[in-house]
């Protein structure tokens, strides 16, 4: 009999032991975990409706006249989803920020910088559609890339399917999974992290796949090329800018570096000046540069105007873009309504003056 007892004694302590140990962590998860929803926050900074001129087919932009003017500068911007700004107004778009920057000068000319850019779209698309900018009279044409050029699609997108399956999204428990986890938040907040490690983990595969397997990469250089030869058979110059992705902070840890540097030597090797976006969100927080953090990882139009602003400095640089279009009156500050501090010292250096009583 007491060895039924020490038997049962035996089985009952590890028991025992599991579940205090289980209760502790649900405990240690109450008091030290925030309780997240995958039911979003209630509220939507998106436009409440979408406008287009009805002169237009296309949601990308403004009508443009072909042939082109000749009083027009005209800038083609070819690219994909990152152009056209999904669930943004096409004039928040990079492309149309850029123009309002061209246009500030009183001159008997303007500046047309034209979105072509297509939702879902790859490089190989990109061949054609940059040989529409140019019969439309592009000056000067802009390639935007995007880490998932290389996909391979043996069709022709036209934007993004509303309620596309994303393999990547955050994990959503519904159902029984969804009530446990509820009323056992330990399990909840276990089964949250091993999602969302592995769907890190997939995500950051799949794009180093795409420049790694030769059955992407191939492709993609081979449209680069084509691309670059026909802007280059029409005398025209090309230029090319690269975002980062906006999945994973842009911190130390960015795991696309390589990937990034793969690209800047493609483009040296085509002798096409390449533009990294990737410093000026350095730091930022995600959910100030997703268009839906959380949700959707396209960049907003925060994102949007950092990137014209910083296209246009390029361009500036480049000199590409003619003398009467540069901006004569840059300022560090905008706290008044007179001129402020200017952005440089006659020098070419930065300021360092306050701003003035008259300015303040």
């Amino acid at each position: 009999m007491s060895t039924l007892k020490s038997l049962a004694l035996m089985a009952i302590v590890p028991i025992f032991g599991i579940l205090l140990a289980l209760c502790a962590l649900e405990v240690g998860v109450r008091v030290l975990v925030p309780v997240r929803t995958t039911q979003g926050p209630g509220w939507s900074d998106r436009p409440p409706f979408y406008f287009r001129s009805p002169s237009v087919p296309s949601m990308q932009d403004y009508p443009h006249v072909v042939p082109k003017p000749s009083d027009v500068f005209r800038i083609g911007v070819v690219g994909d989803s990152f152009t056209f700004a999904p669930f943004m107004q096409f004039t928040d778009s990079f492309p149309k920020k850029l123009e309002q920057i061209l246009n500030l000068n009183d001159t008997t000319r303007r500046v047309e910088v034209i979105n072509y850019g297509v939702p879902a779209y790859s490089t190989s698309h990109e061949v054609r559609v940059a040989k529409k900018a140019l019969e439309e009279g592009g000056d000067v044409v802009i390639l935007q890339i995007t880490l998932n050029d290389p996909e391979l699609k043996h069709h022709t997108p036209s934007g993004i399917p509303e309620n596309l399956h994303d393999p990547f999204a955050p994990l959503k428990l519904e159902g029984r999974s969804g009530w446990l986890a509820r009323n056992w938040r330990s399990y909840g907040f276990i089964a949250t992290r091993l999602h969302n490690t592995k769907t890190h983990q997939a995500y950051i595969d799949y794009y180093n796949a795409l420049f790694d397997n030769p059955r992407t990469w191939n492709p993609f250089t081979d449209s680069m090329r084509r691309l670059v030869a026909n802007v280059r058979g029409e005398n025209k110059p090309i230029i090319a800018v690269v975002f980062p992705l906006f999945g994973i902070p842009m911190d130390s840890n960015y795991p696309f570096h390589r990937i990034h540097s793969k690209v800047q030597e493609l483009m040296s090797s085509l002798q096409v000046p390449l533009l990294d976006l990737s410093p000026i969100y350095q730091g930022i927080p995600l959910e100030r540069l997703q268009v839906i953090p959380g949700v959707d990882r396209h960049p907003n139009e925060i994102a949007h105007r950092m990137a014209a602003e910083r296209i246009y400095i390029w361009l500036e640089e480049l000199k590409l873009i003619p003398e009467e279009f540069l901006l004569k009156d840059k300022f560090a500050t905008r706290l008044g309504v007179r001129d402020q501090r200017p952005l440089a010292a006659p020098s070419g250096t930065p300021s360092d003056q306050e701003p003035s009583n008259a300015e303040r």
